[in-house]
C-alpha cells in the first residue's frame, strides 16, 4: 500500500487548481460566477472531487476550492482543504484583500488567514500552528510584492482572457511558504469530447513550475510528513478556456505525474449559483 507521503504529491497536482468513489467535495458557491466541479483520477482511478468557485469580473475577484480525502485514500492520506480568496484585478497580479485556507493533514489541522494592507503587505492574522513549529521562516524582504495561492490560480486565468498567454511568473506566499509559481504557455490546442469532461474544443495549453524560495520543512521534522516539498518534481500542464459560452477562462484540465501514476483533473460540471 502507497504511503502518505508517497500520496501528497499527486494531492498537492491536483490542489494546484483553484480544484466520488473516493472522496467528497463540499461546495463553496457564492452568489454569481461560476460553480465548477472537478474528478481527480490517479493512476487511472477516480480518487476525488474538488468544488470550486470562480467570479471575476471589473468588481474584483472572490474565488475558491474545497475538498478532501476519504474512502480508502483518506486512510492513508487524510487531507482536507477549503481555500478562499478575495481582491481586485489588476495587471501583471491582482491585489488581494484577504486569503483564508482551512484544512488539515493527518488530522493535524492547518488554519490560515491573511489580510493585506492597501500597499499590499500579507499581514499573518491567523496561524495555527504557527509557521515556526516546523517550518524555517520567511524572511520578511520576501513576503513583499507576493500574493495567494489561489490568487495566484487568478493572476494566470487573468493573463489569458487579456493576452491569449499564460507566459507568467507569479511571487507567492501562503503564510508558510513562499515560492514561485512558473506558468508558460506551450500552445493552443483542442481537447476532445470525454465522458469525464463536459468541456471539449479550443484551450490553451500551459505548463506549471513550482520554484521554493523559502520556509522549508525543518529537518526535525519526520521525513514522512515531509513529502509535500516534492512538489518541486511534479510536472503540471494545465489547459485554460472559458467552460462556458461569453463566460472567464477557467482551468478545464490538468495533468501531472506523481509516484502513484498519472494525475488528471477534468471539468465534470459547470453551472452558474442564482
Amino acid at each position: 500500500m502507497p504511503t502518505p507521503a508517497a500520496a501528497r504529491p499527486a494531492l498537492a497536482a491536483a490542489a494546484l487548481l483553484m480544484l466520488t468513489s473516493g472522496a467528497t467535495a463540499q461546495e463553496v458557491a457564492e452568489p454569481g460566477g461560476l460553480m465548477l466541479v472537478y474528478s481527480v483520477h490517479v493512476g487511472g482511478l477516480h480518487v476525488l472531487d474538488a468544488s470550486a468557485h470562480m467570479d471575476m469580473d471589473d468588481d474584483g475577484y472572490h474565488a475558491g476550492l474545497s475538498m478532501q480525502t476519504e474512502g480508502i485514500l483518506g486512510r492513508i492520506a487524510r487531507w482536507k482543504t477549503d481555500v478562499r480568496a478575495r481582491g481586485d484585478l489588476a495587471a501583471p497580479l491582482p491585489r488581494p484583500h484577504q486569503f483564508t485556507a482551512h484544512g488539515s493533514w493527518r488530522d493535524e489541522p492547518r488554519l490560515t488567514t491573511m489580510d493585506y494592507t492597501p500597499d499590499g503587505t500579507p499581514t499573518l492574522t491567523l496561524a495555527d500552528p504557527a509557521p515556526e513549529k516546523d517550518r524555517e521562516p520567511v524572511p520578511a524582504a520576501l513576503r513583499q510584492g507576493t500574493v495567494d495561492p489561489v490568487s495566484a490560480i487568478v493572476a494566470v486565468l487573468d493573463r489569458v482572457a487579456r493576452t491569449g498567454d499564460c507566459d507568467l511568473t507569479v511571487p507567492v506566499y501562503d503564510g508558510r511558504q513562499r515560492y514561485n509559481l512558473i506558468f508558460a504557455t506551450r500552445g493552443q490546442t483542442v481537447l476532445e469530447a470525454s465522458s469525464l469532461s463536459v468541456y471539449a474544443g479550443p484551450a490553451t495549453e500551459c505548463t506549471a513550475r513550482y520554484e521554493p524560495l523559502a520556509g522549508r520543512w525543518k529537518e526535525n521534522r519526520p521525513r514522512r510528513e515531509r513529502g509535500g516539498d516534492n512538489r518541486r518534481d511534479t510536472p503540471v500542464t494545465l489547459f485554460i478556456a472559458p467552460a462556458v459560452e461569453g463566460g472567464p477562462p477557467v482551468p478545464v484540465r490538468l495533468e501531472a505525474d506523481s509516484n502513484l501514476g498519472a494525475v488528471k483533473l477534468h471539468l465534470s460540471s459547470v453551472r452558474q449559483p442564482g
